[in-house]
């Protein structure tokens, strides 16, 4: 099943209607390859549909999160996202821009099971799902603080004949707050 009708199809059985605002907003969930915020799905579909407002955005994406059909992946103040690739995956986030890729990769059905019991048996929380994120640092934004670090050195020491001798690690063990 194509990811439009799948959302359509969930709409419809939780009892909803399928307004002109839904539809876009289900294309546009249906065709992106990114993990979008509510506010990029809101200023890419208000464009050609005016009459869409932020709170059928949100409203919109709150019954799809609870029919299971995408998933919010929250991670700090104003940084909400949603991933509409339904299939076991790691999404990497980067700490400084935000970006969220999919890295596909084999997963053991079978542990994240055994694991999900393990968790119920020991602690009485019954898990329902499980994802798993990495947070980081993704290549651009190492780039660039490497940049930021050479630009730094540059400037802290204008009469020196060799560069920094930071290396590419230094750019590597920024916290989150750089």
């Amino acid at each position: 099943m194509q990811k439009l009708d799948l959302y359509l199809q969930a709409l419809q059985q939780a009892g909803h209607r399928i307004t002109a605002q839904r539809r876009a907003i289900c294309e546009y969930l249906a065709t992106t390859d990114r993990h979008p915020t509510p506010y990029e799905i809101y200023d890419d579909i208000s464009y050609a549909h005016p009459e869409i407002s932020r709170a059928t955005v949100y409203n919109t994406l709150n019954v799809l999160q609870a029919l299971g059909v995408i998933v919010e992946i929250a991670f700090g103040a104003d940084h909400t996202h949603y991933d509409t690739d339904p299939t076991p995956h790691i999404n990497l986030i980067c700490l400084r821009c935000h970006s969220i890729t999919d890295y596909h990769a084999p997963v053991d059905a079978a542990l994240q099971a055994a694991q999900q019991e393990e968790i119920a048996r020991n602690t009485g929380f019954q898990p329902v799902s499980a994802r798993m994120d990495i947070l980081g640092f993704c290549a651009d934004c190492r780039a660039r603080r490497r940049a930021e670090i050479v630009a730094q050195w540059n400037a802290d020491n204008p009469t020196a004949t060799n560069g920094p001798t930071a290396s590419a690690q230094d750019a590597n063990t920024e916290t989150a707050t750089s």
